[in-house]
């Protein structure tokens, strides 16, 4: 696996496409959100130690960050080959092998994301149909909760297919072979 290149802003929106300039957005979207966790929990922690004003709502809004945090930050990890992987197996396989492997997952991927998308967009529908409601320190309708899995699952679909068919169109390098 290549290593993690970083974000280059200073490149032109041309050579990045709509795709990618939507990913680096719900990336930056979900950096912003931890800065401005981290500034709730620093906030939360003064006001209880130092007796200031009650914070009931700081653990529901940490709650709720945490969960768009992992969705919004989903396709900038995938696209950028950041999620944790063990690949003492792959990388003791042949270049060949090893690109079938990395073709299959991504495959595999998609068709994990399709489905999830599907049920996804199952559970939004119905919760907006049912009109359920969340009850907690506030009170809204729960398919706000949901609206944000149907997108982010369509979008890393769309990713995995853009990763297993740029590996068909790769061509595998044998290393040359050496005394022969």
């Amino acid at each position: 696996m290549p290593p993690v290149a970083p974000l280059n802003f200073s490149q032109s929106p041309r050579g990045r496409t709509l795709l990618d300039r939507l990913v680096d957005a719900l990336g930056l979207v979900a950096g912003a959100l931890l800065c401005g966790l981290v500034a709730l929990i620093c906030l939360d922690v003064t006001a209880r130690t130092f007796r200031l004003f009650p914070t009931p709502w700081s653990l529901d809004i940490a709650e709720y960050t945490l969960y768009a945090i992992t969705f919004l930050g989903a396709p900038w990890v995938l696209r950028e080959d950041g999620h944790i992987a063990i690949e003492i197996f792959v990388e003791r396989l042949p270049p060949r092998a090893r690109r079938w492997v990395r073709h299959g997952s991504d495959a595999l991927g998609a068709v994990i994301c399709a489905v999830l998308l599907y049920y996804s967009g199952r559970a939004l529908w119905r919760s907006y149909a049912a009109k359920n409601l969340v009850y907690e320190t506030f009170v809204f309708p729960e398919w706000y909760l949901y609206s944000i899995a149907p997108p982010v699952f369509l979008i890393l679909l769309l990713l995995f297919l853009r990763r297993t068919l740029g590996a068909a169109r790769e061509v595998p390098r044998e290393p040359p072979k050496e005394g022969i």
